[in-house]
């Protein structure tokens, strides 16, 4: 074979089932108990979530000094009793052990969200502990017209905790919900683009097998390159969705749940999972569009030659 030694085919097939294999693991990352956990596609931090309501001796004295007189003031003070009173809840149940404060009043410290599902847990030993580790108690399986609902969580949970609290007592704003939504949507956009370029590059597998028996032949050329090049498109649409999505998504959720103690992160090795396997797609697209220009630049070649042999027989 001129054009390409049979061997150099093992190239793509290999980058194709490996962009396959990678594709099939960020699809299926968490969906089950304990797999994969690491690669979230953004983990929620609720370890601090009611903070804003522990008192401190100073918040106390301030509000000591600057009690109304008359019927306000007794408004006012009702008011701050009934408010107070949760407060005290928590301080008695949590102490000064902050990373424990989400277990003591009834939630999880962390909640991640991948493709398929989302799960929950605890930090271990604790949420500032180097090399942190992740206790999964629970997943649970999303579907397209039930994705993940961190406020309806944390209400239930808050509700059925010791200190019989809910999302009003804590403050919580609508907002935090409102940017998971975004982000619950661009999922589901990226599962489906997602899921149709991990087929095609499982496919660019099996046709690149074809392409041993004839590397020459244009029209197995150019079918291996445009299912290689759908797959990269497919991978490429849905990474390019997941990305800035989960980035804007986080950045609007950090900002709306600082005054409640909600943090969220961006999972840096689904990224580098979803990146890859996309890379490796293109790779393999171009191997197939340099081999289709290869093909069809030797059949004018070898035309040309036929055209000057029969020109000088005749």
């Amino acid at each position: 074979m001129k054009l390409c030694g049979r061997l150099a085919i093992l190239v793509p097939m290999v980058l194709a089932v490996v962009a396959f294999v990678l594709s099939m693991l960020a699809l299926f990352a968490g969906h089950k108990q304990g797999f994969m956990e690491d690669y979230a596609i953004v983990r929620l931090n609720t370890s601090m979530v009611g903070h804003n309501l522990l008192d401190t001796s100073s918040e106390k004295e301030k509000s000591g000094d600057k009690k109304k007189d008359g019927l306000l003031g007794h408004v006012q003070g009702w008011w701050d009793d009934k408010k107070n009173d949760a407060k005290d809840k928590i301080n008695n149940v949590t102490g000064h052990i902050a990373d424990k404060l989400a277990k003591n009043i009834g939630i999880k410290e962390w909640y991640s969200l991948h493709v398929m599902d989302s799960c929950e847990g605890y930090y271990s030993p604790n949420s500032t502990a180097p090399g942190v580790g992740l206790n999964i108690t629970n997943c649970t399986t999303s579907s397209p017209d039930s994705r993940f609902n961190l406020s309806q969580i944390l209400d239930k949970e808050l509700t059925a905790g010791p200190v019989k609290l809910n999302l009003a007592s804590i403050e919580w704003p609508d907002s935090i919900q409102e940017r998971l939504d975004d982000i619950n949507q661009a999922i589901l956009g990226m599962f489906v683009v997602y899921a149709i370029g991990a087929g095609l590059s499982g496919l660019a597998f099996l046709s690149s097998i074809l392409a041993l028996w004839k590397p020459d032949l244009r029209r197995i050329v150019l079918a291996n390159f445009v299912i290689s090049s759908l797959g990269f498109l497919s991978l490429l649409i849905g990474s390019i969705i997941v990305t800035v999505a989960a980035k804007k998504g986080v950045k609007g959720l950090n900002k709306a749940g600082e005054k409640v103690g909600l943090s969220a992160t961006t999972g840096t090795k689904f990224y580098t999972l979803s990146w890859v396997s996309t890379g490796f797609m293109g790779i393999v697209a171009l191997f197939w569009l340099g081999q289709f220009c290869a093909v069809r630049r030797d059949r004018k070649r070898r035309g040309l030659n036929e055209k000057h042999v029969k020109h000088i027989d005749s």
